[in-house]
């Protein structure tokens, strides 16, 4: 499903293998709005006042046009900083959709690597504070902040929700696979491979053949690594290495400076969706969707799903602005 359009949003979903239309395009009539991450048919957004700040969250079920409007994270209130980073996701074992919410420890000195976190369930629809807050004594100022840069591209995979970010502030890219469990509520971190050398070279997470994958990318060169889950550790395989393309790697450039996620369509031979074009990690080669989608377009996972259906509260899409 891609989110697109320079005025409002339009959501059209589309088959993973074409990227042909298969269903009708729903339009939310104001660009202030923003999909903050998905899973299992449910969307998160976000609604931003005119001056910037978040006014406030939604869950979104497009298949039955239902959205349920959240109270106001309990971290936002009474704190110096007003900005939180949210990760969506389902818990298997309570069979409960959550949102977590995350605000870094400004207060106490660099070398505090505390992040307070709060946790809204759809069960109850409440939020909880955590009385015991993360505490990460790998993590200084620079990187508490790094830990989060990528959080908006979330991939949410066997109960937990992932994403890339930065552990050593002496690096630019990022150096971590971190991982948040839905059902015990805890923070993993998993070092990422040697994807590439050459200086600039970005990272992105992305699903392969039923799996987490991590592709690094340069002008130079590019290679793929593949997270075997087999052990409690987890580890990574080399699964392609080759060259690469200045023209594919500014396709890449640009995702990355929006933080967008990329998707890998394994017919064909295999290609990316990035942003409106796609790449074909083996050629280098480039090419763009058709003309009347739009530059602005945000990929998400999509199936159809009941939720939100009964005894929500949620309201219909035409309660969108």
């Amino acid at each position: 499903m891609g989110c697109s359009g320079d005025v409002g949003c339009v959501l059209t979903v589309r088959d993973a293998e074409t990227l042909s239309k298969i269903d009708r395009s729903i339009r939310i009539h104001s660009e202030r709005y923003r999909i903050l991450g998905s899973c299992n048919g449910l969307l998160l957004v976000a609604l931003y006042a005119p001056d910037g700040p978040l006014k406030e969250l939604r869950l979104w079920n497009p298949c039955i046009r239902k959205s349920l409007i959240f109270p106001v994270c309990p971290l936002r209130l009474g704190w110096i900083t007003d900005f939180v980073w949210y990760v969506f996701g389902f818990a298997p074992r309570s069979q409960d959709f959550k949102v977590v919410g995350f605000v870094p420890d400004h207060i106490q000195g660099e070398q505090n690597g505390i992040i307070y976190f709060a946790v809204y369930t759809l069960s109850n629809q409440e939020w909880t504070v955590r009385k015991d807050p993360l505490n990460l004594p790998i993590l200084n100022n620079y990187s508490r902040r790094g830990l989060f840069d990528s959080v908006s591209a979330a991939v949410f995979f066997r109960g937990a929700g992932h994403w890339l970010g930065k552990v050593d502030n002496h690096r630019n890219a990022f150096t971590h696979l971190v991982s948040f469990d839905f059902d015990q509520e805890t923070l993993t971190f998993l070092e990422l491979p040697f994807t590439c050398e050459e200086k600039g070279s970005l990272r992105f997470l992305f699903f392969l053949e039923g799996s987490l994958a991590v592709l690094g990318i340069s002008k130079v060169s590019s290679s793929i690594w593949m997270l075997e889950q087999d052990d409690h550790k987890g580890s990574w395989t080399l699964w392609f290495s080759g060259n690469s393309s200045e023209d594919g790697y500014e396709v890449f450039e640009l995702c990355h400076s929006k933080l967008e996620k990329v998707f890998y369509c394994e017919s064909d031979g295999g290609y990316f969706v990035c942003g409106n074009k796609t790449y074909n990690i083996a050629s280098g080669q480039v090419q763009p969707f058709k003309r009347y989608m739009s530059s602005h377009l945000k990929l998400e996972k999509y199936w159809e799903n009941l939720v939100l259906f009964k005894g929500y509260g949620a309201r219909d899409l035409r309660s969108f602005p």
